[in-house]
């Protein structure tokens, strides 16, 4: 089976994608992945097939992650990035579905939807974060994560909305030119295609949040898509020094984020660092800042998770679904500084379960804040222990077989209702060409 994954994001949509597109091609089948052009070497280095796609994922996050963002200007910039390079952007689309059998994406509207209308193929919806409606929590990217369950399903209406009305305007061309009727306003997600019920994967533990009642029988909630990378990691004898030098330190790094004042978190976090005593590993990520020379501190590029988090007392970071669940497999506390987007769902869910201190939003951070938390972090010991007893649970699933598995029942499920109401003139053209 020839399978096309769409995924529109930065490093924390892509790698899950990666970890899922092996485990279906040790199975035997053909995938490749569409992302935007900085996550080709990534991509391919695992032997998956990649399709490019048109736009600047590091200026998409700085705009998409801006501290503050709220719900809908949060809209308002995905409209804005979007609609200066449709054009090109829906055409690496088509050309990228152009010839797979199925598509599985990450949520991009009923732009990829209306992809698999028109090539009359399997789709299959994917998620990080909650996007069908619960009274448990709002929507991502909404403010009020403890608002109650009237606001939490409200946020959830319109949102799908403001989305609904969005497409109207950028995707009305591209639907004409297919022959396709305008899109039309929803206040909830589609899940109707060509006469099918499309299945939803949700690449999140229910440790971290249960299932919610509500949500259909097509909704599966498979656990965190997990693993690591094919090259062993060799850490530079500079980076083990520090590690050897003294107490284990604490790691932070605030991944792919990249709002313009990266400058001034950094002086916060040097501050803080200093003023609580702890010894810290930055990272500086996509951030493009000098991180200057300081005692107990040592600054590093890239270093994969998956090898450093053995090698820390904590981890601190922007609260990415991965690098949250990396985090807990470690058995490490975390605090969570958000950013936007799905960030503080995961700082809330980190927070209940016991894990860490208290987030702190990036908007309100302080070096005095973020010098108490680090402090709290190091000592509180009921953070260690939960760490460690919601780390031994998540080790015992495994999202990615979970996943793979369901979408291989779910796109024979497809295959077949399709062959059983095809005209028997078309099944057996069909059985000849295959």
């Amino acid at each position: 089976m020839r399978f096309t994954m769409v995924s529109i994001g930065s490093t924390g949509d892509v790698r899950p994608y990666v970890f899922l597109g092996k485990e279906l091609t040790r199975r035997g089948h053909d995938v490749g992945i569409c992302a935007f052009a900085d996550f080709k070497g990534l991509i391919e280095g695992e032997g998956l097939r990649f399709y490019p796609l048109t736009g600047d994922v590091k200026d998409l996050m700085s705009r998409l992650m801006r501290p503050g963002t709220s719900g809908i200007s949060y809209l308002m910039q995905v409209k804005k990035s979007l609609y200066s390079v449709i054009d090109p952007f829906l055409a690496d689309l088509e050309a990228a579905c152009s010839d797979c059998d199925v598509i599985i994406s990450t949520y991009l509207g009923m732009v990829i939807h209306s992809m698999a209308e028109v090539r009359g193929v399997p789709f299959i919806q994917t998620h990080y974060f909650p996007m069908d409606p619960t009274s448990a929590t709002p929507i991502s990217s909404a403010p009020g994560q403890r608002a109650g369950k009237g606001w939490n399903l409200m946020t959830y209406q319109v949102a799908y909305l403001l989305v609904s009305t969005m497409e109207m305007i950028y995707l009305a061309k591209w639907r004409k030119k297919q022959g396709m009727a305008p899109r039309k306003m929803s206040g909830k997600p589609v899940y109707k295609l060509n006469g099918h019920t499309i299945p939803v994967l949700y690449a999140i533990s229910p440790l971290l949040m249960p299932r919610p009642c509500s949500w259909g029988e097509n909704i599966h909630m498979t656990g965190f898509w997990l693993g690591e990378m094919e090259t062993d990691y060799t850490p530079d004898p500079a980076l083990q020094a520090f590690l050897d030098a003294g107490d284990m330190p604490v790691y932070i790094g605030f991944g792919s984020m990249t709002s313009g004042d990266m400058g001034e978190t950094l002086e916060i976090v040097l501050e803080a660092v200093q003023k609580s005593g702890v010894r810290a590993i930055i990272s500086t990520g996509w951030g493009d800042v000098e991180i200057p020379e300081q005692k107990d501190v040592f600054s590093v590029d890239y270093v994969p998770h998956e090898w450093l988090f053995k090698h820390v007392a904590a981890v601190v970071h922007h609260g990415g679904a991965g690098t949250t669940a990396t985090g807990i497999l470690a058995h490490k506390p975390s605090l969570i500084i958000p950013f936007g987007g799905d960030q503080p769902f995961w700082a809330m869910r980190v927070r209940m379960l016991g894990l860490g201190p208290k987030p702190i939003r990036r908007e309100k951070l302080t070096a005095v804040k973020l010098s108490k938390a680090l402090n709290n972090l190091v000592t509180v010991k009921s953070y260690q222990v939960a760490a460690r007893e919601v780390g031994e649970r998540l080790r015992n699933e495994n999202g990615k077989v979970t996943a793979a598995n369901i979408i291989e029942h779910e796109v024979d499920k497809w295959l077949l209702q399709d062959d059983l109401w095809m005209p028997p003139i078309a099944r057996l053209r069909k059985k000849r060409r295959v």
